[in-house]
């Protein structure tokens, strides 16, 4: 099993990608709301930064992401990555997306059949 995280930029291909995604029978994962370092930074009161450089930093970041979260089998990862890259676009590209994936030791409560 692997735990693949994709961090998107472009908000608004969330429901497509869901789309697609259960399409192909993949279903089962968490979206959580995110935003970058640079916006926390920014939103620092005590951080020592020159004011044009916060006013900078605090417009140029404020682009809210969507974190994806899904565990699931590893045979299932490259159709997932072709679905994801099909969708979304190259994420080589800047402010795209992050797209991994990390082995999962243990595993529970997930409905289908996918901890086994």
């Amino acid at each position: 099993m692997q735990l693949l995280i994709l961090i998107l930029k472009d908000i608004d291909k969330v429901e497509e990608l869901l789309k697609q995604l259960a399409e192909q029978g993949i279903k089962g994962s968490t979206i959580l709301d995110g935003h970058g370092m640079g916006e926390a930074l920014a939103d620092m009161d005590d951080m020592p930064m020159f004011g044009a450089l916060r006013t900078l930093m605090a417009t140029n970041h404020k682009q809210p992401s969507k974190v994806l979260l899904m565990v699931v089998k590893e045979e299932q990862l490259a159709l997932i990555s072709k679905i994801i890259k099909q969708v979304i676009g190259d994420l080589s590209k800047p402010n795209t997306g992050i797209m991994l994936s990390l082995p999962v030791q243990h595993c529970e409560g997930l409905v289908d059949d996918t901890c086994k």
